[in-house]
């Protein structure tokens, strides 16, 4: 409760001292002058690429694709729409804590 009491002291402070400093073009100087960034978009592809193939190819090579073929059929249906449809629940937490550098996990 203090705590809440004392941030909003310090903003209630600094909001009514706050002075706007005239830039006067410098930020547009300064944003001309910073040298350009190489595009590197393509590493991602790059090891996407590299992941698949892997990935079809250890499937392959240790018989996983033919076993599958054998093991789906006996899995129940509503199993493998639990994990279907939760694929997207996943994937937005994911997203989010990736996204949300201000989170607690305790």
């Amino acid at each position: 409760m203090e705590t809440n009491e004392t941030d909003n002291m310090l903003k209630g402070f600094f909001g009514e001292q706050k002075q706007e400093i005239a830039d006067n073009g410098f930020s547009k100087r300064v944003m001309r002058k910073l040298p350009e960034q190489a595009d590197r978009s393509w590493i991602v592809w790059v090891f996407a690429i590299i992941g698949m193939l892997t990935t079809l190819f250890l499937g392959f090579y240790t018989g996983l694709f033919q076993n599958a073929q054998f093991v789906l059929p006996r899995i129940p249906v509503y199993y493998i729409l639990a994990g279907v449809f939760c694929f997207p629940l996943v994937g937005t937490i994911g997203f989010y804590f990736t996204q949300n550098k201000h989170y607690r996990l305790i």
